[in-house]
């Protein structure tokens, strides 16, 4: 059992929407494969549902279109109550969480979605200012959901968790 899982998804190609792979990389530095597994991909794929269903928390990573430039949002995510179209461009957290419970009987008991509002998503392999000045915020609150992790593996005392409020992690 993997205790935490990031899966970091985004076209490096395309500005900003490159911040999930920028992030996994650096998270791969950070922390040793038996705390946390590193997945980045250009999007969520059905794939993806295997790795999850061996983990104890997943952390869900992209960049919104729709948020505030630097804008970081987290969500709590709970497996779909029925499949979504698997065969479309794009699957969500989700719908991942469903196939992890049918394909392999399990789901992970915290999942997680950080998306961080973009800024630029033209074709050029940088991040705006604003994404990039989020990027600490973002791998501070990985860093406390593996810790996390860790401690509810074992059932340890004190195993309850509570992030910072979203709003004092928003970069402008």
């Amino acid at each position: 059992m993997t205790p935490a899982l990031l899966l970091a998804c985004g076209n490096p190609l395309r500005g900003d929407d490159g911040f999930g792979g920028w992030v996994a990389a650096r998270a791969q530095e950070q922390f040793v494969s038996s705390q946390l597994e590193v997945v980045a991909s250009r999007q969520f794929t059905p794939e993806m549902a295997e790795p999850i269903s061996t983990a104890d928390t997943v952390i869900f990573l992209d960049c919104s279109a729709t948020s505030e430039p630097g804008q970081i949002s987290l969500h709590p995510v709970e497996a779909a109550t029925k499949p979504a179209r698997i065969m479309t461009h794009h699957t969500s957290p989700e719908s991942l969480l469903w196939m992890s419970q049918e394909l392999y009987g399990r789901v992970p008991r915290v999942a997680y979605l950080i998306t961080v509002g973009g800024d630029s998503f033209k074709m050029e392999e940088r991040l705006s200012d604003a994404v990039r000045g989020a990027a600490p915020a973002v791998l501070r609150m990985v860093e406390q959901m593996v810790q996390a992790a860790k401690i509810q593996r074992w059932n340890l005392p004190g195993s309850e968790f509570e992030f910072e409020e979203a709003a004092e992690l928003t970069s402008v």
